[in-house]
């Protein structure tokens, strides 16, 4: 027996790593970003990155997170509902491209910001093409080529971001660099997958379709849920203050995002296992999520930590001295870093148990006291607000997340 298959989980932690660890290359070109363009337009492309992918959660409608559920426990079957679900993915990207076209100049009447968004939309249309694709090889174990994909994402979207910042060709030649970076890596990734699950010619079969959906839709509110509530707070500054404060605390969001990779590892790890356990052994189950959990907030503790006593420095290091002004929202937010990283360990362990509805119920009460929030701090201490609402907001998500999957596991 190959030491893979012996020890699953240490393969498919160091192939997650790898792919949580990718995710630098994307803080070095947003970096890059921040150092090659004003803080004003820099906090106009951060503005369309938080709309964007907010809708890019409505394109996918739940079906990458089933997809992983699915295929986990139907491998066989993996082919065939891989097509049918790229046939249903059509459906919903058109659906969420027209979203993007009626609600960007309804939020915005900047024209920039409007033609940006559209553009950047391009994007998220293929990466969430993507995200589905690594979906189906989590659900079968393939963390080798997913971390392929992704590590290939985030190579070529630096290459030509850079190209495109060093190049001077500023805030629309970075927009189109995520384009083309993107169609590139979604070209090679469709040869990939030709060679693991054969056709990839999608179905169009109404009945599975509706299966599908009726799986999904839970999920899918839940995951627009999720990025509203890591993304709203953007959306709202966009029409409370101006595109440098956005560009300061979308400086101070980028490093706080940053410090959630280790949890996210984690929780790639884990989240098909769990789906596993959950219907073959529920004492298996209920060990690895409690010790993952306790794993992830004792990490939260000392990452949040340390995000405090180097807020200031971290900032002007990776973006210059124009960012400073976002030190005290950095701060808040890696003071709350503990709650984000059990919140990503939870929210596997709830698709795990398919607690998908008290999944969407909970992230709704979350994103409620969000929004409410950063209506009331924003006007008053400006980005610093928005940060104590989101720390405030995960707070109360974890609280409601950790009692509901206590009690489906049996955990008094």
């Amino acid at each position: 027996m190959s030491l893979r298959r012996r020890f699953p989980l240490l393969f498919n932690s160091g192939y997650a790593t790898i792919s949580a660890a990718s995710n630098v290359l994307l803080l070095v070109l947003l970096t890059l970003a921040g150092r090659y363009l004003s803080a004003a337009d820099y906090g106009r492309f951060s503005y369309a990155i938080a709309l964007t992918t907010i809708v890019e959660t409505l394109m996918d409608s739940g079906l990458g997170q089933v997809t992983i559920r699915a295929v986990a426990r139907e491998r066989d079957s993996a082919d065939r509902l891989f097509r049918d679900i790229l046939g249903l993915k059509l459906f919903w990207v058109a659906v969420g491209l027209l979203v993007l076209v009626v609600v960007t100049p309804v939020l915005r009447h900047d024209p920039v910001v409007i033609r940006l968004c559209y553009i950047v939309g391009i994007s998220s249309a293929v990466r969430s093409y993507l995200m589905t694709a690594r979906g189906l090889l989590q659900g079968l174990d393939r963390f080798d080529l997913e971390a392929a994909i992704v590590v290939a994402d985030r190579v070529v979207l630096l290459a030509a971001g850079a190209v495109a910042l060093i190049g001077g060709f500023g805030l629309f030649g970075l927009a189109a660099a995520f384009v083309a970076a993107r169609l590139a890596t979604l070209l090679g990734t469709t040869v990939l997958l030709g060679g693991v699950v054969g056709s990839l010619r999608p179905r169009f079969h109404m009945p599975t379709w509706r299966d599908l959906q009726r799986a999904a839709l839970p999920l899918g509110l839940f995951m627009i849920a999720v990025n509203l509530y890591a993304y709203i707070d953007t959306v709202i500054l966009g029409f409370i203050s101006t595109d440098v404060e956005i560009g300061w605390y979308a400086a101070a969001y980028r490093v706080y995002e940053g410090l959630t990779y280790l949890p996210s590892i984690m929780a790639a790890v884990v989240s098909p296992r769990l789906s596993f356990l959950f219907v073959n052994d529920r004492i298996a189950h209920r060990r690895l999520l409690w010790r993952a959990l306790g794993a992830t907030a004792a990490a939260g503790a000392v990452v949040g930590a340390i995000g405090v006593l180097a807020a200031r420095f971290v900032l002007v290091l990776l973006f210059g001295a124009q960012y400073e002004h976002g030190t005290a929202a950095l701060q808040i937010l890696a003071a709350g870093a503990v709650f984000v990283f059990c919140t990503w360990i939870l929210h596997a362990a709830a698709i795990s148990t398919n607690l998908d509805r008290r999944l969407f119920g909970t992230t709704a009460v979350g994103l409620v006291v969000n929004v409410g929030l950063n209506l009331v701090f924003i006007p008053r201490w400006g980005i610093a607000g928005a940060a104590a609402a989101t720390v405030l907001a995960e707070a109360v998500t974890v609280g409601l997340l950790l009692a509901q999957v206590a009690r489906r596991v049996g955990v008094r």
